[in-house]
């Protein structure tokens, strides 16, 4: 039998299917003899059952034939416990849980089955879920698992009310997170967490609580004995310092606070916290200020020997808690406010050990501004910004920032401290001057280029001179064996583009002392050290200088430090100045873009090119 190819063929093909069905049994035409209209009403219902039967049948093979074909879906070759943790990601992440669980549920018949038999997707508690029987729901559906609360409402009635509906089942809770909703506009009062003082706590693990900004001073919390936890976030809220002890958080592995309100815990007081949980792996205090109170500031060291990440940012120096800590495992270190004195020996413990966390691969970038920051290069974490999760512990390194503005003396201090450190250690340089816009000009000491031999990039700001700095950058010093010993020698990458203080005539004298070949001579309007200039001896912090200039010390091409791999000169610079000294200093010669610029046909060179 052939099938049907067109549109009215499968039309005829289904109708005379069903004529045939319809003259068989019940549904047989009547004939002649029992023609009659009750006759020709029953056959037409027992027709319209017919079709109905048929449809439905027909149905039930559609549906059949879309799960068979949906099984052969990519996503159902998964195991089913692994498309349960995927799920289970997808709600740990979500911040409107109730949604996501409809969603995932309305995928298809499989997947409404699996997230209605998953206890462990229905653990997550809300106060913003927008049907209200949704957490009575959770709470039958969940059976035995933990329990996840989030307080995210900027009603503090609603998360009150979720205490209390899941108080009785405090024993599961497994984490607590209050984070409010920082977008809305209506003010609120904080939410009151009383009840948690004789709450049973067990199993609880995690413990964030974050205040707004617009509440009023929130009310210190009382934890009761939590054996269990883990992680404590506090930010703009906090705890009663004067009960927390061993026996409230034994296993305790991280410990965030970010601007705690009063009452602030003491300077002992944080430390009798610090010396109850020795498990303790990750300590970040943050826009803190925790009063000493005992007399001479005689405290005794604080042993963590777990720790592995240690963020301090005090508004006070942090020396004190520097100094005292005892370690062996640490990974990270961030000091935002570091006083000079600890630069000096005999340095504190965790400064001595320094080195062990610098990168096998790393280097160190120094830069000075107002104050002076140190960081590791490559740095596991941005300074300006704090990392609440492990995601940012993955690598090791440290950064430092003085608690002060540092002075000339002050910052070649800590650049001779780093350089002490190793070698192949700093390899950016970065400086800049805060007050250049009221014309204070900050003049570079040259001591700097005896501190730093391993310098491979070099960066100036505006508002920073660096005549007598780079005078010496092109001179030479031949050793007693013969050798020339150049500053900087591993110097390939000079960014100038936002420096106003250097003169063309003095980067070009650079470029040609430096890099510049014998046979190219620069111009005599080129030469900064005739009558112009002064000599490098009559420049400021001539007496710092390390190297001397020798005038019958002619360098050859072998003996000259590698060439520039990268150079970025002031925009003031024409296009002249620049071909000029990108010829002499920069690998490979001019860059292309430059020799393309209509200027460049209209210079009239020095020398030939």
């Amino acid at each position: 039998m052939e099938s049907p190819t067109r549109t009215t063929d499968v039309v005829k093909s289904a109708f005379n299917m069903l004529v045939g069905h319809a003259n068989q049994g019940d549904t047989a035409m009547p004939d002649d003899s029992s023609r009659s209209i009750p006759a020709h009403d029953n056959h037409i219902r027992a027709i319209e059952a017919l079709v109905a039967s048929l449809v439905a049948d027909a149905n039930n093979h559609l549906s059949a034939l879309k799960q068979s074909r949906n099984t052969l879906a990519p996503i159902h070759v998964l195991p089913e416990e692994l498309l349960v943790n995927i799920w289970l990601i997808c709600v740990q992440e979500a911040t409107q849980v109730d949604d996501l669980l409809q969603i995932l549920a309305l995928v298809c018949k499989s997947w409404y089955r699996g997230v209605l038999d998953q206890p462990v997707l229905w653990c997550y508690l809300q106060d913003s879920c927008k049907p209200a029987r949704y957490n009575d729901w959770v709470l039958k559906k969940s059976q035995s698992c933990p329990l996840h609360l989030r307080l995210s409402s900027e009603h503090a009635y609603a998360s009150e009310a979720l205490i209390d509906k899941v108080m009785p089942e405090c024993r599961r809770w497994k984490s607590f997170v209050l984070a409010p909703d920082y977008e809305a506009n209506s003010f609120s009062r904080e939410p009151h967490f009383d009840m948690l003082a004789n709450a049973n706590l067990d199993i609880l693990t995690t413990f964030e609580v974050k205040a707004r900004s617009n509440w009023s001073e929130p009310d210190p919390i009382r934890l009761p004995a939590t054996p269990a936890l883990r992680e404590i976030l506090l930010e703009e809220f906090t705890l009663q310092w004067e009960t927390f002890n061993a026996l409230n958080a034994p296993q305790l592995r991280a410990l965030r606070i970010d601007s705690l309100p009063s009452p602030v815990p003491s300077f002992s007081q944080l430390l009798d916290v610090l010396r109850s949980t020795p498990l303790l792996e990750i300590l970040l205090l943050k826009a803190t200020t925790f009063e000493d109170d005992t007399p001479n500031h005689q405290y005794s060291p604080v042993h963590l020997p777990r720790l592995r990440a240690l963020y301090l940012s005090f508004p006070v120096p942090c020396d004190n808690l520097l100094c005292l800590m005892r370690t062996e495992n640490l990974q990270q270190l961030l000091g935002r406010t570091v006083s000079f004195n600890l630069w000096e020996p005999p340095r504190c413990t965790l400064l001595n050990n320094i080195k062990s966390l610098i990168p096998p691969t790393g280097a160190i970038d120094l830069y000075w501004n107002n104050n002076v920051h140190i960081v590791t290069d490559p740095h596991p974490f941005y300074p300006i910004e704090w990392p609440y999760r492990d995601e940012g512990l993955t690598t090791e390194g440290f950064a430092f920032t003085s608690t002060q503005p540092a002075r000339v003396e002050d910052f070649l201090d800590i650049a001779q401290w780093v350089s002490s450190l190793g070698a192949h250690t700093i390899v950016k340089l970065e400086l800049r001057n805060p007050h250049w816009r009221s014309k204070n000009f900050r003049e570079v000491p040259v001591a700097l280029l005896d501190h730093l031999p391993t310098l491979r990039t070099l960066v100036i700001y505006e508002g920073v001179k660096v005549d007598a700095l780079f005078a010496q950058l092109g001179q030479p010093k031949r050793e007693s064996s013969g050798h020339l010993h150049w500053p900087w020698p591993q110097l390939i990458n000079l960014n100038l583009e936002k420096s106003d203080q250097i003169p063309v005539e003095l980067l070009i004298h650079l470029a040609q002392s430096r890099w510049g070949n014998a046979s190219i001579m620069p111009s005599t309007s080129a030469l900064p050290f005739t009558s112009d200039l002064p000599f490098a001896s009559d420049l400021p912090f001539a007496s710092d200088l390390p190297f001397t200039s020798e005038p019958n010390v002619e360098p050859i091409k072998e003996e000259r430090p590698p060439k520039l791999r990268s150079l970025a000169m002031p925009n003031t610079f024409t296009t002249k100045d620049k071909l000029q000294v990108e010829t002499l200093a920069l690998e490979g010669g001019p860059r292309p873009e430059l020799l393309d610029d209509d200027e460049y046909y209209s210079c009239e060179l020095p020398f030939d090119y």
